[in-house]
Order: C-alpha cells, then structure tokens, then sequence
C-alpha cells in the first residue's frame, strides 16, 4: 500500500490553527485541514487560491449568449430569410431576449462544469476516509493532514512535529 500521508487529530480550533502555522513555518506545503464549522484563520496559512470559477461562469454565459445570437442571425439572415412587412431580417431586439436566456443557460452549465473540475470530481473515494479517526460521528476533531508528496515530508519527522505540536493523535493515511 503507498501512504497519502499523515493526519493528526486535535482537540479545539484554536490548536489546529496553531499547529498549520506551525507546519507552514517548518516548511510544509502540500496540507489540509478538515473542521466541523469553517475556521477562517485556516485559509491564510494554508495558502488556499483564489477560485477562478467566476471567469469560467462568466466566460460561459457570454459563450452562450453569442453562439444563440449568432445561430439566430444565420438563420434569419442567410438560411431562411423572409422579409415580413418590409421590417429589416436583422431585428436584434428579440434576438437579445433569447441570446439573453442562453447566457444564463451557458453561465449555469459553466459553473456546474466548473465546480466538478474545480474538486476534482468525479472521485467516488478519497484517501483521507481511510483514517480510522476521520470520523465526524465521533464528536467533531479537527484534522490536518500533510500529504506524504510534500518536499519536505519525512514520516518519522514529521509525525514528531505534529505530535510536539499538541496532536492527540497521529495516523497514517493510506491512498
């Protein structure tokens, strides 16, 4: 069995955040942290990106939007035009309603692509389930992990300085 990493169980928020820090400071990159509720110090020590699915949303519904204009625009202008009343083929302003819905359509199918990408879905099981003390049945710990494909990643030393860093436990994770 290849090892994902190790996960260290605390006691309060408060130690979680302390210990991140304190991994940071030694050089750790590649952690996570798992919380009952969101810990907002967390996010800063451990480096979180910002999220890029907005641009994608964005970009998605502006797709949407001009592939239905330009599909309108085809076929009243080059597949089938009629001229109804003398009024002009290109009439934009019901070409806009429906361009309109379609962007909403393209930003809503974007964002839905986006957030599967973004979390890496679909993965059906992730590694740090096969942790015995991952369990928030349990009564709610909270939890970091510090993958074994961090640089600076070293099991004994670095289940030492978890364990020196207030770990009530530290366990090995299975990928």
């Amino acid at each position: 069995m290849s090892l994902y990493g190790l996960m260290a169980v605390f006691a309060d928020p408060e130690a979680l955040v302390e210990a991140a820090r304190g991994m940071r400071e030694r050089g750790y990159r590649r952690m996570d942290a798992f919380s009952p509720f969101q810990v907002k110090e967390l996010e800063g020590i451990l480096a979180i990106p910002k999220t890029r699915l907005p641009w994608a949303v964005l970009a998605g519904g502006i797709a949407g939007a001009a592939l239905v204009y330009a599909l309108l625009w085809y076929s009243v202008e080059v597949d089938y035009p009629i001229n109804v009343g003398g009024r002009p083929l290109h009439s934009w302003p019901p070409f806009v309603v429906i361009a309109f819905e379609a962007g909403i359509m393209g930003a809503a199918f974007a964002g839905f692509v986006g957030v599967l990408a973004a979390n890496g879905l679909p993965r059906y099981h992730h590694p740090v389930f096969n942790a015995e003390s991952f369990s928030y049945a349990r009564g709610g710990k909270f939890y970091l992990l510090i993958e074994a494909a961090d640089p600076k990643y070293r099991k004994g030393v670095t289940k030492g300085q978890l364990t020196r860093l207030g770990a009530e436990t530290v366990e090995e994770v299975e990928a």
